[in-house]
């Protein structure tokens, strides 16, 4: 028997939509879905004054949006330049396509519903409260679905990660042997401490986290006299507390965090000009003199190029999460990293040296990523490059490529991700 209390119709309910309660809705009109409503009485039909003269009812383009691109309207986006990426490639000012969804209802959704049953949550689709997007902004569509939710699972894990590890696909083992920033130790106990949080100690950890994210950004110094080592440890405790606070599902920690949003930005602005190209890094590494130097050189700009794509990252998919739209990674088509896990993951020089030797190195740029990872195999990648493919090329193609024996290494299994396809 249905709910009484149920208002929206069935297809808003199923994707969490707001649903405006017209008879038809205004998200099944413009999608050509059938409208059920489980309680009718509490529908209204649709007011032919609502619709302006000369205008279609059914239109789905509004004439105060934008140019913009939709990402599930552009062809071929699969082989697209980098993640989120297919606009790089058109002219400035130019548009791939010119339709426009028209404004959406305020969804009012519930966040910690949607962070603690995210397989379920399907990415919004509205565009801005008056109807715009940023200019060349990716719209999510059904394409990005199923990559966006699988990325954002595998961030989510990284807290508890570095406290059980100690590493995390962005900060490597060995990057702070020497010396351990009070930034990064006070990040990887409240890593810690959000690991043992429960229903009695949530608002005393909540509180700590959010205590500790505020004073990362409040001493920190952006002067030119810090060094790079505090610089990056700055922006990686930042992008762990933004990992947490935004997506955990606390509503007063995302606010914390959507505040701090700018300085995240703006800092991994700063920590960009201590990034070396890819194609550089092993030259300038192993001009340092000893191996031991060339190895801890090499570390260091590798976590720098690393930082920089999970920043850039964080906030792109809060975006697509609460918007349906990104519009922050233009920066991608300048960066790479070494996608290679034997060079990652090597614990001293001597493997890292073995690993130049044997192994493909796969320096990867997002403006070339096709050619670059041409020859790469299954055992060669890390989990950032995964993550980083299964935006470009889709979850299912990875999938595909690692054959099922290594699903589980990565998090691909469908226990894991649920059951979108």
């Amino acid at each position: 028997m249905p709910s009484p209390y149920r208002r929206s119709c069935r297809d808003c309910v199923k994707a969490k939509r707001r649903c405006d309660l017209y008879s038809p809705c205004y998200r099944c009109r413009v999608r050509s879905l059938p409208c059920i409503y489980e309680n009718p009485l509490h529908t209204r039909p649709i007011a032919v004054a609502e619709v302006a003269d000369g205008e279609d009812p059914m239109s789905t383009v509004s004439p105060r949006s934008v140019t913009r691109i939709n990402a599930a309207e552009v062809p071929d986006v699969n082989t697209a330049v980098g993640p989120l990426d297919v606009y790089n490639n058109a002219p400035a000012g130019q548009t791939l396509t010119g339709s426009a969804l028209p404004f959406f209802p305020d969804y009012d959704l519930d966040w910690q519903d949607i962070m603690k049953n995210i397989d379920s949550f399907a990415v919004p689709d509205q565009v801005g409260m008056d109807n715009t997007t940023p200019t060349r902004s990716v719209l999510a569509g059904e394409i990005y679905q199923e990559r966006i939710i699988s990325a954002v699972k595998q961030f989510k894990s990284w807290p508890g990660i570095l406290a059980s590890r100690g590493h995390i696909p962005f900060i490597h083992a060995r990057l702070y042997t020497h010396h351990l920033p009070l930034v990064i130790q006070e990040a990887l106990g409240m890593c810690s401490l959000y690991t043992q949080r429960n229903s009695y100690n949530e608002h005393l950890v909540n509180r700590c986290i959010s205590q500790a994210a505020r004073r990362l950004i409040t001493e920190h110094c952006e002067s030119d006299n810090v060094s790079p080592t505090d610089q990056l440890a700055s922006v990686q405790a930042l992008c762990l507390y933004q990992i947490v606070q935004l997506f955990d599902g606390d509503i007063a920690l995302r606010s914390q965090a959507e505040a701090a949003g700018p300085v995240l930005d703006r800092w991994l602005r700063q920590l960009k000009c201590h990034a070396k190209p890819v194609s550089e890094a092993l030259r300038s590494a192993t001009h340092t003199g000893s191996a031991h130097d060339a190895w801890r050189t090499w570390v260091f700009d590798e976590c720098v190029r690393r930082t920089l794509i999970v920043g850039f990252s964080i906030e792109g998919l809060y975006s697509f999460l609460k918007n349906g739209w990104d519009a922050s990674h233009h920066d991608f088509a300048e960066l790479g990293f070494y996608a290679q896990r034997a060079l990652w993951t090597a614990p001293s020089e001597y493997f890292w040296l073995e690993a130049l030797q044997d192994h493909l190195l796969l320096p990867v740029s997002f403006r070339t990523w096709e050619s670059d990872t041409a020859q790469a195999q299954p055992g060669d990648m890390e989990e950032l490059g995964m993550i980083m493919m299964g935006f470009i090329k889709g979850v299912d193609y990875c999938r595909h490529w690692l054959g099922k024996d290594a699903l589980h290494i990565f998090g691909l299994t469908l226990h894991e991700l649920g059951s979108s396809a």
